[in-house]
């Protein structure tokens, strides 16, 4: 059995989809888009809750030992939230708020799945960012929660690489929600397609292929990894593309 957090929309949403045979537990807000994504999934099952609540991540934990035999295969840790915002205008309520949802959340399904995951030799993937690993104008709190998520992916590889193993990964710029304003503004999406030598933007599913990878056997000697699935946005400095027909002075 297989934890997915946030797994109504989005990322989560692909990983449900393509973990569900497998046998797939997964918690989101959105109860409408739960159900349905259960009812369509075979070995799907849905509870509605809050990734940030201890007491939701003990429900959705219970659910998946149950119908695991008290084994978990993996564990997902996509939930998040963004906020892009300038630095001096954030409150302590917007770090708490992002903190909460990307680290904290992390940090409560690992703890409270660790027996189960141990019990059934199972594997974490930790969906952290490639702002996490690199800083980015107006996302310094969200740069700062997925940076945690993946300090903690490599230290916890390192306390029980024998029995669970951990890895992280890290999305570029994928067609999800969180890109709605992009994905509505042709020049703006124009702009962000110049950045990525595959010269457009990330689909869930191609995410939730690296997830599914990382959870197989065939993934059985990578462990506190941190892998990126970008496009080649993050590789290097990119020359800028100039408009057709500029000129200079």
């Amino acid at each position: 059995m297989i934890i997915v957090t946030g797994g109504t929309h989005g990322i989560g949403r692909a990983c449900v989809e393509r973990l569900g045979p497998r046998g797939v537990v997964f918690i989101g807000r959105d109860v409408a888009a739960g159900e349905e994504l259960a009812a369509q999934v075979p070995g799907a099952h849905f509870v509605a809750g809050d990734v940030t609540s201890e007491q939701d991540c003990r429900r959705v934990v219970e659910a998946a030992l149950d119908r695991g035999g008290g084994r978990l295969a993996g564990l997902v840790n996509n939930a998040g939230l963004g906020r892009r915002m300038v630095f001096a205008e954030a409150t302590l309520e917007d770090w708490d708020a992002v903190m909460n949802a990307n680290a904290r959340s992390a940090f409560l399904f690992t703890r409270h799945a660790l027996a189960g995951l141990r019990a059934g030799k199972g594997a974490v993937v930790n969906v952290a960012s490639v702002a996490g690993k690199f800083g980015e104008e107006g996302l310094a709190v969200y740069c700062a929660s997925k940076a945690a998520v993946i300090a903690m992916t490599q230290a916890l590889a390192l306390e029980f690489g024998e029995e669970v193993r951990f890895n992280a990964i890290c999305p570029g710029q994928i067609a999800t929600r969180m890109m709605s304003k992009v994905l509505a503004d042709p020049l703006r999406l124009r702009q962000l397609e110049l950045r990525i030598p595959a010269g457009r933007l990330g689909d869930p599913g191609e995410v939730a292929d690296v997830v599914e990878w990382l959870l197989s056997d065939k993934a059985s000697y990578v462990n506190g990894a941190v892998l990126t699935v970008d496009g080649g946005e993050t590789a290097g400095l990119r020359t800028p593309r100039l408009p057709e027909g500029f000129v200079a002075g």
